[in-house]
């Protein structure tokens, strides 16, 4: 089950026990559905309701939840090296898969359009304008072994941060040139070799990045428009 608490701890609603362990949540309506993902589905709950509005099915093991802002898509990172999508208005679906590995982390940019995941060496960067991603290739960025964390510049501009299992922080623009292309980083930090746990923006000019061996750091970063 997911529990919802407010600022002092205190419960203020819970929803019913799900089938299995609960890997990931997300808000929609601006805080008023919670979505909720364990083994077999994503289920979306009212504020105060116990039993699910909505159901998104999918026979399998999610990983990780991403709503787009716009609240158009829900997608889920799988434990079978796919990518499953719904599309909210109708729940119509689509599964893009043949990753090398399981999906863990998935993470949409501020406008929506562009969903960045791991599962390989290289992330991948899906554009999900129009009609979205199917029939697509997406944009692939190559810096890591192993990523172990990603998180997008607030903003419209289309830069993302990863961070490595080699303790590497890559900062990319990673929605441009065309699809199917490989990209390369517009810029990496100088980072000890403790893996990357975390990464998280602090404003658009501010990335903190939080390594296994307990160090967090603050990069200052110049305009929304440079890296």
């Amino acid at each position: 089950m997911a529990l919802v608490l407010d600022a002092d701890s205190e419960e203020l609603w819970r929803t019913e026990p799900s089938a299995s362990t609960v890997t990931d949540l997300a808000w929609l309506r601006r805080g008023r559905r919670l979505a909720v993902a364990a083994y077999g589905a994503v289920h979306g709950h009212e504020r105060h309701t116990a039993q699910p509005v909505v159901t998104y099915p999918y026979i399998g093991s999610h990983l990780a939840l991403a709503v787009a802002p716009t609240e158009k898509w829900i997608c889920s990172g799988n434990q079978d090296a796919s990518i499953h999508i719904w599309r909210t208005r109708d729940g119509s679906e689509l599964t893009m898969s043949g990753y090398p590995e399981k999906v863990s982390r998935l993470a949409f940019d501020d406008t929506g359009f562009w969903l960045a995941a791991d599962g390989a060496p290289d992330l991948t960067v899906w554009d999900f304008s129009g009609k979205g991603p199917a029939g697509t290739a997406p944009r692939s960025l190559r810096c890591h072994e192993t990523i172990s964390a990603l998180a997008w510049r607030p903003g419209p501009a289309g830069h993302l941060a990863s961070g490595g299992h080699d303790g590497t922080v890559a900062l990319w623009y990673a929605t441009a040139g065309q699809p199917a292309n490989r990209l390369r980083p517009a810029r990496t930090l100088d980072d000890a070799d403790s893996p990357v746990a975390a990464l998280a923006w602090a404003g658009p000019h501010l990335l903190i990045t939080a390594h296994r061996d307990g160090r967090v750091r603050a990069y200052g970063l110049p305009s929304r428009t440079a890296l």
